[in-house]
């Protein structure tokens, strides 16, 4: 008995079974990127791409088997289950990798503020800190699309601003420790004075800028995402996180790194002051002798003030590494 062929068309059931697999990935896609040009286009994009590539495969086992009845159309439903399976696992894979980069970079954070209240230096720790953040968000990048991924990559710029500015300010605040650096026995030239104060004035001038961009951050990462819609569930979370790691640390930043611009202004007063009386002072068994008490009250008063300032600075260095 000969078969009956008919053309190559989609059943009922190939319809449905479709327009559900489209709406519920529509539902999950625009749900977290938001209703806009750009992720409207992108999902159409997708699915145009997915049809095309259920179509073909349908229609060449149709035309393999002969042109037999329902052919095309059984493939098509195996060829539809196969992919959402491929999907889900593929989206199982994205959600694991990603929260392997979420986790890499709450370790991170973990690990450095440990380092800080063990006292480890500071500079390394931080850039390795800032290495591990790095590879925490490229591996989320990596796994995200759209929108989420440029959510993603803006933060990575971010980041690479706000380490520029963190490392030279370190740098800054370590070259204060020198051994050169306050060593009163080495003051006896005005080469040395003048090489003292510029790298004291450097110390200020990098914790000025620190405290300018600290203040100017969000407006920063708003102006990075610009482009991406407001409805963005990832740039939601951003936001959402540094609003409030901002309205916790503000409080607690302001006089820290005022009291690294006091600390510096009154070395370099020292330094000054120093330098303005240099006739009328000796250093001899690690003790500064003035010609006069006038001059040995002014230097103490001085010293009364950087001794202030450290203090502050410790207190407070420990306050803003708990809220890190």
């Amino acid at each position: 008995m000969k078969e009956n062929k008919i053309g190559f068309r989609l059943s009922k059931v190939n319809w449905i079974l479709a327009l559900i697999v489209i709406g519920i990935s529509s539902f999950i896609f625009l749900k977290r990127d938001g209703v806009n040009g750009f992720s409207l286009g992108f999902l159409s994009a997708s699915i145009g791409l997915r049809a095309l590539i259920l179509l073909f495969f349908a229609f060449m086992v149709y035309l393999i088997k002969g042109k037999k009845p329902y052919a095309g159309t059984y493939t098509f439903n195996g060829v539809l289950i196969f992919m959402c399976l491929g999907m889900m696992t593929e989206i199982g894979n994205i959600n694991r990798e990603r929260s392997e980069g979420v986790e890499a970079l709450t370790n991170s954070i973990s690990d450095y503020k440990d380092k800080i209240i063990n006292e480890e230096d500071g500079l390394s720790a931080y850039q390795e800190h800032s290495a591990n953040i790095d590879n925490g968000l490229s591996k989320i990048i990596a796994n995200s699309t759209g929108n989420d991924q440029k959510v993603y990559q803006n933060l990575q710029k971010f980041t690479y601003i706000n380490n520029a500015v963190m490392i030279n300010w370190q740098k800054a605040f370590d070259s204060v420790s020198a051994t050169r650096i306050l060593d009163y026995s080495v003051l006896n030239n005005q080469a040395e004075f003048e090489y003292q104060i510029d790298v004291l004035e450097h110390y200020k001038e990098q914790s000025k800028l620190y405290r300018d961009h600290f203040y100017k951050r969000k407006s920063i990462i708003d102006d990075l995402n610009d482009n991406i819609p407001k409805s963005n569930l990832t740039l939601k979370g951003v936001m959402k996180g540094i609003n409030n790691k901002d309205s916790i640390q503000k409080p607690i930043f302001k006089p820290f790194i005022q009291s690294h611009i006091n600390y510096s202004e009154n070395l370099i007063a020292m330094i000054n002051f120093l330098q303005k009386n240099n006739e009328k002072w000796s250093y001899s068994d690690d003790e500064i002798i003035f010609d006069n008490t006038e001059l040995e009250g002014k230097f103490n008063e001085i010293i009364d003030l950087i001794i202030e300032d450290e203090d502050q600075i410790n207190e407070l260095t420990d306050s803003l590494v708990e809220v890190i």
